[in-house]
């Protein structure tokens, strides 16, 4: 039986990687990730470049004859750099403008393993979910280990007293393809904390009021 989340909605918003200096075994994953999407009845919107992890999984959804959604601004919308079997590409202005649309156009997102800007793609929907301008599952792929970091850093934000404990059920982590798609699958949204509640009664942190 499908989740709330997947009445009628299907698109899901990959971040990843545009390097090609990447291991295999990250390309291979993200390549399986699409394959599964689109056998799930998954579109894929993803910020429309050809290599790296975004390239990969892009290829993935395309084997199997799914919708794919590349956004890209205008400075990178040039042939080599973006994915030629696109089923729409739309260009941006910016790269603001970029990730706004990406953020409408998806019904849930999966950071893959990248770099800067991957990071800072996962970092502001996750603020967006914490300040409940959506509630749409957020899940971390978890490859080898790449986001152990960042995960024991959010932890460290909660132990500290510098973020609710609750909103570390803004995220789930998954470590294969499969468990993705069944997070997906499963997904219901949490009652979150009201931000603005909380910041007016002086309870941000948590552990420590």
């Amino acid at each position: 039986m499908k989740s709330d989340f997947l009445q009628d909605r299907s698109r899901i918003c990959v971040f990843g990687a545009s390097s090609e200096q990447i291991p295999q075994a990250s390309k291979d994953f993200a390549y399986e990730l699409g394959i599964l999407l689109a056998e799930n009845g998954f579109g894929l919107v993803f910020g429309a470049g050809t290599s790296g992890l975004m390239g990969a999984c892009a290829r993935g959804v395309h084997l199997k004859n799914g919708e794919i959604i590349g956004v890209i601004p205008e400075k990178l919308n040039k042939p080599g750099i973006y994915f030629e079997f696109c089923t729409e590409r739309i260009e941006t202005k910016t790269m603001h403008e970029r990730k706004a649309l990406m953020e409408e156009l998806s019904s849930g997102f999966i950071a893959l393993p990248g770099g800067f800007g991957t990071l800072e793609e996962l970092m502001e929907v996750l603020t967006l979910k914490q300040l409940g301008y959506h509630s749409k599952p957020i899940i971390i792929a978890n490859l080898s280990g790449y986001y152990d970091a960042i995960i024991e850093q959010f932890e460290r934000c909660v132990a500290d007293g510098f973020t609710h404990p609750a909103f570390m059920e803004l995220f789930t982590v998954a470590a294969t393809p499969e468990q993705i798609i069944e997070q997906l699958k499963s997904y219901k949204a949490h009652d979150m904390p009201e931000k603005t509640e909380m910041l007016l009664n002086h309870q941000y942190s948590s552990s420590r009021n």
